[in-house]
């Protein structure tokens, strides 16, 4: 009998022990709720300086020479777009509210856009016109989305920048004028910036500058009269890329 006892007991110690080693292996599931943490956003909150370059096309300006007296219906006209490239820096801070990024930026380029055309309704007449955008600026606010290292954005405000216009001719007496000015207008567009490192990030970007218009003519002294026009629609559409370098702010240390 206690042999027996004795063996029973060992059996039930053993299978004690198997349970045990089992249960230790089991998966136990987290608590009813349990979610991974989300992923940090990379945080876009910040002045930042950089530099940027890219292409332009301008709006089509339109140069015409016509008879006006006697009137004979002679006259040519043409169409061309300024187009040209750019580049120069840009300046600027951003607020983040988690993934809704605000700021103000503001940018001043350099640039070589410009176009021309000339006319001749006859052998002795001709008409030439050009336009030139020789530099612009512009100063936004801009609001995005931020995905982690991806900032989304849209942006648009004031814009500024240096145009000149000309127009000469012979009809068979030569004459020209000129206007060179700042314009004023605005500028829309939107873009795409990636931070490759926490202080440095590139972008891409599009924006359209509307800076009025503006119209030259020039009129003959003598017959047959042939008056010269030349519109020009100062409106570009520019692409460029860029890189910014951010400031980030300084944390005290843990006391």
């Amino acid at each position: 009998m206690k042999l027996r006892t004795g063996f029973l007991g060992l059996t039930l110690a053993g299978v004690v022990a198997l349970a045990s080693a089992n249960a230790a292996d089991m998966y136990v599931p987290g608590p009813a709720g349990y979610k991974d943490a989300p992923a940090p956003v990379q945080p876009w909150e910040g002045s930042y300086v950089g530099i940027n370059g890219g292409f332009a096309w301008g709006a089509s300006d339109r140069l015409t020479q016509n008879e006006t007296y006697p009137d004979t219906a002679i006259g040519a006209s043409a169409s061309f777009s300024p187009e040209g490239g750019f580049g120069g820096g840009q300046i600027g801070h951003n607020w983040q509210r988690d993934h809704l990024v605000f700021g103000v930026e503001a940018d001043i380029e350099g640039s070589s856009i410009g176009g021309s055309a000339t006319v001749n309704p006859n052998s002795t007449t001709w008409a030439h016109g050009s336009s030139s955008l020789d530099w612009f600026g512009t100063v936004r606010g801009r609001l995005g989305y931020a995905f982690d290292r991806v900032l989304v954005y849209g942006t648009g405000g004031f814009a500024y920048g240096g145009v000149e216009d000309k127009l000469s001719k012979a009809d068979p007496l030569t004459g020209s004028v000129s206007d060179n000015n700042t314009a004023t207008g605005y500028v829309v567009g939107g873009g795409l910036e990636y931070a490759v490192a926490p202080a440095w990030s590139v972008k891409a970007e599009y924006q359209y500058i509307d800076l009025g218009k503006d119209t030259l003519s020039l009129d003959a002294v003598v017959v047959p009269k042939y008056l010269a026009t030349l519109d020009a629609d100062h409106a570009y559409s520019t692409v460029r890329l860029g890189v910014n370098y951010h400031i980030l702010p300084a944390y005290e240390p843990l006391k």
